[in-house]
């Protein structure tokens, strides 16, 4: 359930329009921040499946819990569930248009807002994330750590292929450059394009060597707004922090000396460039993946 922190409440209002949750794997519904109350409604019935029998029931009571393997249970429930729902077919059909509907508007309401913002100065997250997309299309896998764009680009990005998208739940750092090298070499050295942050980049940038060295065709894309604004992200939820009331991050802008991840790059043996123009993103992007080799593509943002 999303891979940001995310308010119990947000979760709550989601749900509500549900009358049961059926949770596969582990650990659903995490939230990452603590808030006051449940992101599970009253009256909302859980259910869960998970391979792992310390999973079951660890953050929320359930009405049934069960061990099993997911896929070859839900081969089995399916054509169950699919039998009993068939009374509630046309609401369904009505509700899942309605659904598509509203996630077609969100997805045109933030096009329209990147196209107004295409010619600024300096690049906004969203154009960033428009243009990425734009550039990847449907057929290249993505690893996202990027946080100051991910939510841009979830929304943005319509695909057929259900695998081309992974990230992360929240809370952690460093997981997307050796990721993005693990996929490539899982998808049997297919290209990767590689979306993190300037922050979560700075955890694990030996993972360009390792790219290089085995010569993967991964595009790392490095978001940079010079500072830690997942960091930041976290303390402004949480009202009571001192830096928050004085507007002062300490240690979480990543200034003086601001770093040169084209100079780190070129260190590791990848080529590199640096993106300050919206108009340059997709051509870069589109060449790094066709290059067939690893490359890092460092997109000066602005700070949110």
């Amino acid at each position: 359930m999303g891979n940001l922190p995310t308010k119990a409440s947000a979760i709550a209002a989601i749900l509500g329009h549900y009358d049961a949750v059926f949770a596969l794997g582990g650990k659903s519904l995490i939230t990452v921040l603590y808030t006051e109350g449940s992101a599970v409604p009253p009256g909302i019935a859980v259910f869960q499946l998970s391979a792992d029998a310390r999973d079951l029931g660890r953050t929320y009571a359930t009405r049934l819990s069960t061990v099993g393997d997911v896929r070859a249970s839900l081969d089995v429930l399916l054509p169950l569930v699919e039998a009993q729902a068939g009374v509630q077919a046309t609401a369904r059909r009505a509700f899942r248009a309605e659904a598509e509907a509203a996630y077609a508007a969100r997805r045109a309401e933030l096009w329209g807002r990147a196209e107004a913002a295409f010619a600024d100065p300096v690049i906004a997250p969203l154009v960033a994330a428009r243009e990425i997309g734009r550039a990847v299309g449907a057929h290249t896998a993505i690893v996202d750590e990027a946080p100051a764009t991910l939510g841009h680009l979830r929304t943005l990005l319509h695909s057929p292929w259900t695998r081309q998208y992974s990230s992360i739940r929240g809370g952690v750092l460093g997981w997307g450059m050796p990721a993005s090298v693990g996929f490539s070499l899982g998808l049997d050295r297919a290209p990767v394009v590689c979306v993190v942050g300037d922050g979560a980049a700075m955890y694990s940038p030996q993972a360009l060597w390792t790219a290089a060295h085995e010569r993967l065709p991964v595009t790392f894309v490095v978001i940079n707004n010079a500072e830690y604004n997942i960091l930041k992200t976290f303390m402004k939820a949480q009202a009571h922090y001192a830096s928050v009331r004085v507007n002062r991050f300490i240690g979480m802008d990543l200034t003086e000396p601001r770093i040169d991840f084209p100079a780190l790059a070129l260190a590791m043996g990848v080529p590199a460039r640096r993106i300050e123009r919206a108009a340059d993103i997709a051509p870069a992007l589109e060449a790094g993946i066709a290059s067939g080799r690893p490359n890092l593509i460092e997109i000066v943002v602005a700070a949110t």
